[in-house]
């Protein structure tokens, strides 16, 4: 970009924040009140395990979005890429939310450690260690002590980098809008050069150390079964709600200065990234089905049929149709990547199947099927938990510029995109 460029920045620097209104703040508050409310309820009609599980899925639901908005950031630093320049501050207000899942997180394996309010009932594989007792690997892995503090270790580190990762950056715009415009500029280059370093090792940690939360807490609710595909087919699941979270968001912010740097190229790339998840979220779903149909394992195949009774079977044939088949054939055109009629629907369509996807993951094997009914619970926690996110988004965007205003890519793909 020219010095006009960062002239007309630096000048309109005050309305790249994000700062929430009274409203947001009423809504965001009311949210957290009836997760509260919800998980006060639940408690006192004595639904423990329903109530951890579903403050369990909640939680991972949004903290894979979080986790997804550093990811995204790490892999275009090390390829130095440039398209999602303008937009890659919006994925890394989400990490906002990591120290909060986390502190959930670390809460809960506090309660089941402590036996506080039936917590520990969630795992069977902890109130009957004998469930596991036949399975060498299983008993050896799942200690409940080396359970938790292998769990904490891994939501430390992933708040540790995610947070060292957006610090640097929102340091270098925080000078930038202070009006250092110089030291700015230093420090852009640094960030970028140490960045372009450090973000492969990162990825690389944030692969295995995702990979064993994902085993842990989610897969060893059922402590018989297991996926080899498991932490690839929730990365699938990660990235393709994290596009859907960006691409709600960018149509959110359009009308506001923060969307007026955010061009068709942006809307284009992210549906074209939502669209290939959603068909690689499908294949890996396949394949993890496929296996399991010609294996013939029992302990393997008792997981899906299950979950074709009554009332998960309704999720079973609904979601894949709507966070796979409508996006696969709906998205297609070009135009329909910039076209909010088409694409935003799609979006909210693919996180709500997803969250239904989670529930599917984490409630048949703690709720009998004929005691389910409505997800009265389930829906509360999320509107909680949502609260949760869009406060801690909002209080990030409130700090922090919603534009990598000192960035010297965005510069570049800027001055590239007016030419």
């Amino acid at each position: 970009m020219s010095h006009h460029g960062h002239n007309d920045f630096y000048e309109r620097r005050q309305s790249y924040y994000m700062p929430s209104s009274a409203l947001t703040r009423g809504a965001v508050a009311l949210l957290v009140l009836i997760g509260l409310v919800t998980f006060s309820i639940g408690m006192a009609q004595g639904l423990y395990s329903r109530v951890w599980g579903a403050l369990l899925f909640n939680t991972f639901f949004f903290f894979m979005i979080a986790l997804g908005g550093s990811v995204l950031p790490a892999i275009q630093d090390v390829l130095g890429a440039k398209w999602a320049r303008p937009i890659l501050r919006l994925a890394e207000s989400y990490t906002s939310f990591i120290p909060v899942a986390g502190t959930i997180f670390i809460a809960m394996l506090a309660c089941i450690k402590f036996r506080v309010a039936g917590a520990h009932d969630l795992y069977s594989w902890i109130a009957n260690p004998a469930s596991i007792h036949h399975f060498w690997g299983k008993r050896t892995w799942l200690v409940e002590n080396f359970w938790l503090l292998r769990d904490v270790a891994a939501i430390l580190v992933i708040i540790g980098l995610s947070s060292w990762q957006v610090g640097m950056k929102t340091a270098r715009d925080r000078a930038f809008v202070a009006g250092h415009k110089d030291e700015a500029a230093k420090m852009g280059i640094a960030v970028r050069n140490k960045l372009r370093y450090w973000s492969a090792p990162i990825l690389v940690t944030y692969s295995v150390l995702f990979t064993l939360l994902a085993f842990d807490l989610m897969m060893s609710l059922a402590p018989t079964w297991f996926s080899t595909l498991w932490g690839g087919w929730l990365f699938a699941v990660m990235m393709q709600t994290l596009f859907a979270s960006l691409m709600i968001t960018m149509w959110s912010l359009k009308g506001t200065a923060i969307g007026q740097i955010i061009g068709r190229q942006q809307f284009h790339d992210v549906g074209k990234l939502m669209h290939g998840f959603s068909i690689f979220f499908a294949y890996l779903t396949y394949a993890h089905i496929l296996t399991y149909w010609y294996g013939n394992m029992p302990e393997e195949t008792e997981y899906f049929l299950h979950r074709l009774e009554a009332p998960w079977k309704y999720i079973v044939f609904i979601a894949p149709l709507i966070s796979f088949v409508l996006p696969l054939y709906v998205m297609i055109p070009k135009a329909s990547k910039w076209t909010k009629m088409v694409s935003f629907p799609i979006a909210f369509g693919i996180l709500c199947a997803q969250w239904f996807t989670y529930m599917l993951i984490v409630m048949p094997e703690i709720v009998k099927n004929e005691d389910f009914g409505l997800p009265m619970i389930e829906l509360g926690l999320f509107f909680g938990i949502f609260g949760l996110f869009l406060g801690s988004v909002f209080a990030f965007g409130s700090r922090n510029p919603m534009v990598a205003l000192a960035d010297p890519l965005l510069h570049e793909a800027l001055a590239e995109a007016a030419h």
